[in-house]
């Protein structure tokens, strides 16, 4: 038994070393990795051909990056907004326009909802109901039936509604707020671009 237990002892540790090493070897790329995905998803919110680079915010109330064009324009805003689905946390990159009247775009960057069901949050046909919505308003959802964008509405993902409200929710909650941050800090209190 003795013998038993030391041998298991020793495999343990053995396989904690190699995994702690594992991952200090393999972090930096992990971290190369994660910028490129948040720089393909901050450039996949605004359409047209143009590049595009992000600078966040100076503020650490949230996440938001100033988008602006290769000649200086600003393009627009991406915020991270964080919402409570049926599976677990949804995260989001919203774009909304230069003046801050209407959301250009929404990706969703990593969500844990049911396969086939509010999983379709990643699906286009959600994701676009969300332009020309004015992110200053309560972002609504209907079932069954056309959304008027003149209320803000979209329609519900069949068989999803814990997940649709999850995110129209937390697009209202957080879009408000972060209009907020960006009149009170501006574009021009930028930090480090976004790689």
């Amino acid at each position: 038994m003795r013998k038993m237990v030391v041998v298991l002892t020793i495999v343990m540790v053995l396989a904690g070393l190699v995994l702690a090493s594992a991952y200090t070897l393999f972090q930096p790329q992990i971290a190369r990795n994660q910028a490129q995905a948040l720089s393909d998803s901050l450039a996949s919110l605004f359409p047209g051909d143009e590049k595009l680079t992000f600078s966040k915010l100076n503020t650490d109330k949230m996440e938001i990056y100033a988008a602006r064009s290769s000649s200086g324009n600003l393009a627009g805003y991406a915020v991270r907004v964080v919402g409570s689905g049926y599976g677990g946390p949804i995260q989001m990159l919203v774009g909304v326009s230069p003046d801050l009247r209407k959301i250009v775009g929404l990706q969703v960057v990593e969500n844990v909802e049911t396969p086939g069901l509010g999983s379709r949050i990643t699906e286009d046909s959600f994701r676009s109901q969300f332009q020309g919505l004015d992110p200053s308003k309560e972002i609504t959802y209907v079932k069954n039936q056309t959304p008027d964008k003149q209320k803000n509405q979209i329609e519900a993902l069949s068989g999803s509604t814990i997940t649709t409200r999850a995110v129209t929710g937390a697009l209202s909650g957080t879009l408000s707020q972060a209009l907020s941050v960006i009149k009170e800090v501006g574009a021009s209190g930028t930090a480090a671009a976004a790689k």
